[in-house]
């Protein structure tokens, strides 16, 4: 395999890479392009900026090919620290925007499947090789055919908690924005907003693997009861060994405040009631230490106001909290 690995050219295989179809080989053959010279990340840089674009494509659009290229040279033409083979750009180019194509026409024909859970709502998904992945409100996975047969990777957006059934030979592979995680088997929340500047993980049994898409070779291993964070601008991973059961506060419904910032409890408050909660400057950082389970909104807004001696207000899905201070 390495003597035919030898031959491949690693641009050439990215339409598989970021199609989550490339082979473990594959794979290695481009983290091992990309530790080669900094010049190759911008070039994969660009490419995956690329498909991430054209990837924009709904079922039932038009295709309009004018445009595809316009955007392809838009996002090539940037790059100029290197001078890319013309050869090599026309091939990547054909087979992102042939795959592009196939997206506009209808993605249920390139074999593309996706779940999303309502915008106010949880759901739970039962996968075929056994894994369960619970999706936060608004959240959704994309994963193409050939799930649990030929590979185990998702793309998602938004925030899912993780429980894989193991498969050592088939890795479970998440791509989450400019990071990635890959598993054989283990429990797991992962939170990925795009308004927000870090990927985060917070593992609760098991194992998990949290890199830099395509730098494999620094990932951090995160054990139960640890949490792992990717920033995306600092494109840096770092690890904490603790474990903040907030953050999968919005699937038990159990939320733990121990001195607590009434910023960071108004963040869980968010999280988890799918409503948006501001917090008045003179009490942001009021500390809350207090525990509650299955309890619904209401309720738990009377404990902030009667414990703080808070003033809550609400108008549709907003709720603003005020006070005297601390």
């Amino acid at each position: 395999m390495e003597t035919e690995n030898n031959h491949m050219d690693p641009v050439g295989l990215l339409p598989k890479y970021f199609a989550g179809e490339a082979t473990d080989d594959e794979r290695q053959l481009i983290d091992d392009w990309l530790s080669a010279d900094e010049k190759n990340r911008t070039e994969f840089d660009a490419f995956s900026r690329l498909w991430n674009l054209t990837g924009k494509a709904q079922p039932g659009d038009e295709i309009n090919l004018d445009a595809e290229w316009q955007l392809l040279e838009s996002e090539i033409s940037p790059v100029r620290i290197r001078r890319i083979n013309l050869m090599r750009i026309i091939r990547i180019a054909a087979s992102v925007v042939l795959i592009s194509a196939l997206g506009f026409a209808g993605l249920k024909f390139a074999g593309m499947k996706s779940e999303k859970a309502p915008l106010a709502d949880l759901s739970t998904l039962k996968m075929p090789d056994g894994s369960v992945i619970s999706l936060n409100a608004g959240s959704k996975i994309t994963y193409q055919k050939g799930y649990g047969v030929n590979h185990r990777n998702i793309t998602l957006k938004g925030e899912a908690y993780f429980e894989v059934a193991e498969n050592t030979s088939l890795p479970f592979v998440i791509s989450a924005g400019d990071a990635s995680i890959r598993v054989t088997g283990t429990k797991f929340n992962v939170r990925v907003y795009k308004d927000q500047d870090e990927v985060r993980v917070t593992v609760t049994e098991g194992k998990v693997s949290l890199y830099e898409t395509g730098q494999s070779a620094k990932e951090a291993i995160l054990s139960a009861g640890e949490t792992g964070t990717f920033n995306r601008a600092m494109k840096v991973v770092k690890k904490q060994p603790v474990l903040n059961m907030n953050d999968i506060a919005w699937k038990t419904r159990i939320m733990d405040f121990q001195n607590t910032s009434l910023s960071e409890v108004a963040a869980v408050l968010e999280n988890t009631y799918h409503r948006k909660v501001s917090v008045d400057p003179s009490v942001q950082l009021c500390p809350l230490t207090v525990r509650f389970e299955n309890q619904e909104l209401a309720p738990v807004l009377n404990v902030l106001q009667s414990t703080l001696d808070l003033t809550i207000t609400q108008d549709g899905n907003h709720i603003l909290i005020t006070g005297n201070g601390c």
